[in-house]
Order: C-alpha cells, then sequence, then structure tokens
C-alpha cells in the first residue's frame, strides 16, 4: 500500500469564453469563478490500490469529489453540462490520478475516460495557454 492516503482535488478555472458570458455565469452558476479555488480532501488509507477493485473505488471517490468541487455542471436554462463544468472535473480527475501515482489507478482512468473527455484533454494540452 501506498504511504499517501489522501490526495486534494483542487481546481481553478481560469479559461473564459468572454467577460460577459462569464459575468452572466458568475452571478448565477455556483461553479469556481476565474481565480477562485475549490478543493476537496479524497481519503483513500483504506484502499488497496494494488487491487483492480482498490483502484476503481479511488476512482469514483475522485471522480465524485472533482464533480462537486467544480460545482453547477448546468448553466441557467440549460439541460446539458457546460463546457467549463466538463473541462473542470476531467482536469481535476487528471491532476488527481497524476498526484497518487498508482499503476492500477492510471490503467483505470485511462480505459473509463470518455472519449470526448481524452479529446478535450487534448485539446488543453496542446493550447499554448497551458
Amino acid at each position: 500500500m501506498s504511504s499517501k492516503i489522501a490526495v486534494w482535488i483542487y481546481v481553478a478555472v481560469l479559461v473564459v469564453a468572454g467577460t460577459g458570458v462569464h459575468d452572466a455565469l458568475a452571478a448565477t452558476s455556483k461553479t469556481p469563478s476565474a481565480g477562485q479555488v475549490g478543493q476537496i480532501t479524497v481519503r483513500f488509507g483504506d484502499l488497496n490500490l494494488d487491487q483492480p477493485a482498490g483502484a476503481a473505488a479511488l476512482y469514483r471517490r475522485i471522480r465524485h469529489a472533482a464533480e462537486r468541487v467544480c460545482g453547477d455542471p448546468l448553466p441557467p436554462g440549460s439541460l446539458i453540462p457546460s463546457h467549463f463544468w466538463r473541462s473542470c472535473v476531467a482536469q481535476a480527475v487528471e491532476r488527481s490520478v497524476i498526484a497518487v501515482d498508482r499503476p492500477a489507478l492510471t490503467a483505470y482512468y485511462r480505459l473509463h475516460t470518455a472519449p470526448s473527455d481524452q479529446k478535450l484533454l487534448a485539446e488543453l494540452t496542446a493550447s499554448p495557454n497551458r
């Protein structure tokens, strides 16, 4: 078992499509605005990360924490999760998996990351602003 027993899930929403849109969303949404940082501690000392079941359980905890820390997924008047929320969750999960640095968790993450999230992360990685 790893000597690490917890990982921080943190996000900083830095990319904004437009100031007017951002101001409207910030006024009505629970999603962190630019410069704000949300964080949640995910504990995993009770899990055996060398086993697939332990990696799966930690991945679910990380994903759930990322969804919580990224705020409200639905922009006002929409039934579709926002691009900003999906990006926030994808980045928070990716950073957390990297921070834990366990082969079974990384393998589980790669297997269960949605193709749209993989495309989004690839675009973010290629971005000069990252």
